[in-house]
């Protein structure tokens, strides 16, 4: 194998031109679908788009909704995608935001090894096979803008450590603050990162003090955030199982099948293994080695809620991963390593296309469902997972968030938690925060209220709710799991003032 000799893609130009093949074949499967089948992907699409559309008088959202712009760590993405609907639609603006979380892993992986260990850089390329990974099917789309700002900020930060230069301390201190008006999680992995290799690099002493400062802008926000909005937010360890965590230890490897990840797993054993066989070219960076440590125990601390936030243990273990890929430092020939990444990287390109192509008819038919519920409706969203699938695979969840964008729905189930999203409702609307349905099970609000107070109920995947829902209204679609029930009381026009 080592006559096939790939240490070509080590000139810059050839490295260049391989990187720019691979991000446009990665961004295939977002542009060649109407409806890319991303979990919460609507929800946040939805509300980027009332927010842009709270002013236009074709739509009744200027009555229900306020913007709630503030140093909250979800800004940065409904940010951007507001500054690119000034420019295109809203679905081109959705795709660019998703282009650009995307593209910005295997470059951002790239940027921060060119600094962390410059002979280990063709390792990048592990960004392109991972960079479908469950975060970004689940739709986490703030979440994977943090993973690539995260790698960005511990880049600038050793080109600082590297040249003293205080250009590069305040760069890093500013992309931190703007790290954190991403997502909490990368700035959380950022801060670990940052502190001990610095730590381990130079020992107590001015760098450290300065690499602490760069955190405490973010941190403060955070405490402002906890104060103002999040208080209520606590961990949750009934949500702590020891399978669950055993198994998210996994997750950066998986798409849409245990296959591919069995396969992707067997491919990082082979490459651990060629490298051990060749130690004598091998050396090791160490002092990756108590971040990647300090990682893997937040993620077996942590349970799987904060507050209403789920999945927290789904986010930690991507970034074990991509920072050991700092760690081997290797002279010896390449082309095992590279054809085995190349190959993961085409395996899971070829899983994500094909799924979501695959997809498309189910979605195109749930978008006809709309026309049972007329334009500006109150409508009420109950939706759960279905048949046991993956969680990857229940992109019907936030599907409703298009009728929002279509048929401009009035809903509460936006996503707009206070702290969180810069959305907040004006008008308080009835049983909200409820998307399972637990709170109508628990008789916490009245089904006579939710009846006065909607048009509609959308429902999907929610069977166990049907005795419940069928008191208070008809439904008017039974088509696979979506049901939608007409609340009859409220079916006429209204006026809300703002």
């Amino acid at each position: 194998m080592d006559s096939f000799d790939l240490t070509f893609l080590d000139a810059r130009g050839t490295r260049i031109v391989t990187y720019l093949v691979f991000a446009v074949l990665l961004t295939l499967p977002i542009w060649l679908v109407k409806y890319p089948p991303l979990i919460d992907y609507p929800n946040h699409l939805a509300r980027a788009f009332v927010l842009h559309h709270l002013n236009d008088p074709n739509y009744e959202f200027g009555h229900f909704y306020a913007p709630d712009w503030g140093p909250n760590p979800y800004f940065l993405a409904d940010f951007l995608i507001q500054v690119f609907q000034r420019f295109v639609g809203i679905y081109a603006a959705g795709r660019l935001l998703l282009t650009l979380c995307i593209l910005a892993m295997p470059f951002s992986l790239a940027f921060f090894l060119r600094r962390a260990n410059p002979s280990s850089g063709y390792l990048a390329l592990w960004g392109f096979a991972v960079a479908y990974n469950p975060n970004f099917l689940m739709g986490f789309i703030s979440f994977e803008l943090s993973i690539a700002l995260c790698f960005v900020v511990v880049g600038v930060w050793l080109d600082y450590l590297r040249t003293n230069k205080e250009k590069y301390f305040v760069l890093s201190l500013a992309l931190a603050m703007l790290l954190f008006l991403a997502h909490l999680g990368g700035f959380a992995m950022a801060g670990v990162a940052v502190l001990l290799y610095t730590f381990f690099t130079f020992g107590f002493g001015r760098r450290l003090i300065r690499a602490g400062l760069l955190f405490v802008p973010g941190a403060l926000m955070f405490l402002h955030a906890k104060l103002h909005g999040w208080s209520g937010r606590e961990l949750d360890y009934k949500s702590w199982i020891f399978i669950h965590k055993l198994r998210h230890m996994f997750v950066p490897f998986k798409v849409y099948s245990h296959s591919v990840e069995v396969l992707t797993l067997l491919a990082l054993l082979i490459t651990i293994i060629y490298f051990r066989r060749r130690h004598e070219c091998l050396r090791l960076q160490s002092a990756w080695l108590p971040v990647i440590a300090a990682i893997l125990v937040i993620h077996w601390i942590l349970p799987d809620t904060y507050g209403d936030l789920g999945f927290v243990d789904y986010r930690f273990c991507i970034f074990a991963f991509l920072f050991a890929l700092a760690i081997p430092s290797f002279s010896g020939s390449r082309t095992v390593p590279i054809l085995l990444v190349c190959g993961v990287f085409f395996v899971h390109l070829f899983q994500v296309g094909s799924y979501f192509a695959s997809e498309q008819p189910h979605l195109e038919r749930l978008a006809t469902d709309f026309e049972y519920i007329p334009r500006n409706s109150l409508v009420l969203a109950y939706t759960s997972r279905g048949n046991n699938m993956p969680w990857e695979k229940q992109d019907d969840m936030h599907f409703w968030g298009y009728g929002v964008i279509d048929r401009g729905w009035i809903t509460p189930s936006l996503f707009h938690q206070n702290g969180v999203q810069p959305l907040q409702l004006r008008v308080p609307l009835y049983a909200d925060g409820d998307q399972y349905g637990d709170g109508l099970q628990q008789h916490k609000y009245s089904l006579e209220e939710i009846q006065k107070n909607y048009d509609y109920l959308w429902t999907s995947n929610t069977d166990y709710l049907e005795p419940y829902l069928a008191k208070i209204g008809k439904p008017i679609l039974s088509q696979g799991e979506v049901e939608i029930f007409g609340l009859h009381t409220r079916h006429h026009l209204r006026k809300i003032g703002p």
